[in-house]
């Protein structure tokens, strides 16, 4: 049990230590503090002002010629530069905006044409991804200000003589307003909109803080092993296997409270919300501090020269951090970018986080805690198997 020892001996000392107290739980709380204000108006507290193309879908039940202008020449040949138009049925729409292959759909009820000739509720529908709520307004829009249109010219053709429709008081669409009903369906592995920008620097500085913990035991466990301090303690009961042990577990109770302080001023100092599951952060915050501490202990078994490591584990951080989104947002690269760096636990932590955040389940990410778990426990086995091989190459 002596490791039960050494990682009390490393807690103690972390604690004592006013600069890595003051770098390692002062400096991330603050920082994001600095990168949430600065950044705000770029990751979703403002509104987009620039709208890309999207696409749409139309279901036209209608036989009148409104439906198909309002299909054919306004939605799929009226805006090209805006709305990519196309008809299909009804389940196929529903089944493109589950996958995210439409941002919205457009359902043109039977008898459509006569509804607005008579100036009655067409009834149109407009089904949208919950991340499309502008998009849909767009649309509504155009809905609408068809439905007045053709109503207004409807009517005039009538009080012309003008052959036309089934004769009726020439109403002119007096209650637009309600008549549309718009609906959001919530699609299978949606695309959020980007999360506020102190959400995001919360978590990403969450997580580069975190590896530069690690770094910093790491440097510490070295350098007892430079100064004759690993030697000293082996010669007591205190074996590879406890040394590793208690140095593991020393990092992840750091890293840990770490991790539970950054969460705990960020959601009450800047009021971050994290989603709505959690045990989904926490359970996915303890994966990540479990995976580093692990990645952490096996290169403390290879690296001899402090300093070395020092300098090559604080850069290896900082590279870490900018391709796993920590610096620049995640929403700036390439989608494939974003799937190839999750094979670094900081990236795959980071874009976790922000599935909670837009609200994801538990259920939804264990299988990142997994991998992550999975990690931390090769590299405490990989740490095993070289401290027994130097061990038994000292001994012959």
């Amino acid at each position: 049990m002596g490791f039960w020892w050494l990682a009390l001996k490393d807690a103690v000392l972390i604690a004592r230590d006013k600069k890595a107290l003051l770098t390692l739980i002062f400096m991330p709380i603050l920082l994001i503090g600095i990168l949430g204000a600065a950044f705000g108006n770029m990751m979703g507290d403002e509104e987009v002002t620039q709208i890309k193309k999207f696409k749409i879908g139309i279901v036209n039940l209608d036989d009148g010629e409104l439906g198909k202008v309002l299909e054919e020449e306004i939605f799929v040949n009226g805006l090209p530069e805006l709305i990519d138009g196309e008809g299909m049925s009804e389940k196929e729409m529903k089944d493109q905006l589950k996958q995210q292959e439409l941002s919205v759909g457009v359902i043109l009820p039977k008898d459509f044409s006569d509804h607005i000739i008579l100036g009655e509720e067409s009834q149109v529908k407009i089904v949208s991804i919950p991340s499309a709520s502008l998009q849909s307004s767009i649309i509504e829009s155009i809905v609408i200000q068809f439905n007045q249109s053709s109503a207004v010219n409807g009517a005039a053709m009538q009080v012309m003589g003008q052959p036309g429709r089934v004769n009726s008081s020439p109403g002119i669409a007096n209650s637009v307003g309600d008549s549309f009903n718009i609906m959001e369906e919530v699609a299978v592995k949606q695309k959020q909109k980007p999360v506020g920008s102190f959400q995001y620097y919360a978590a990403g500085m969450g997580v580069m803080f975190l590896l530069m913990t690690v770094i910093t035991g790491v440097s510490a466990m070295i350098e007892e092993k430079e100064q004759d301090v690993y030697s000293r303690l082996l010669i007591t009961k205190l074996t590879n296997r406890d040394y590793l042990i208690g140095k593991f577990i020393g990092l992840l109770f750091i890293s840990s409270l770490q991790f539970f302080i950054i969460f705990l001023g960020t959601r009450y100092l800047y009021g971050v919300n994290w989603g709505n599951s959690m045990s989904g952060v926490f359970v996915i915050g303890f994966s990540f501090v479990f995976s580093v501490c692990g990645l952490g202990v096996l290169l403390g078994t290879f690296v001899k020269t402090e300093k070395t490591f020092n300098a090559a584990g604080m850069l290896a951080t900082q590279i870490m951090a900018a391709i796993g989104g920590s610096m620049v947002p995640l929403y700036l690269f390439p989608e494939w970018m974003n799937s190839i760096v999750k094979v670094l636990p900081n990236a795959l932590a980071l874009q976790t986080f922000l599935d909670l955040m837009t609200g994801a389940e538990l259920s939804q990410v264990l299988m990142e805690a997994v991998i992550l778990i999975t990690i931390g426990i090769v590299s405490l086995l990989l740490a095993f198997v070289s401290l027994s091989v130097r061990g038994r190459a000292i001994n012959v």
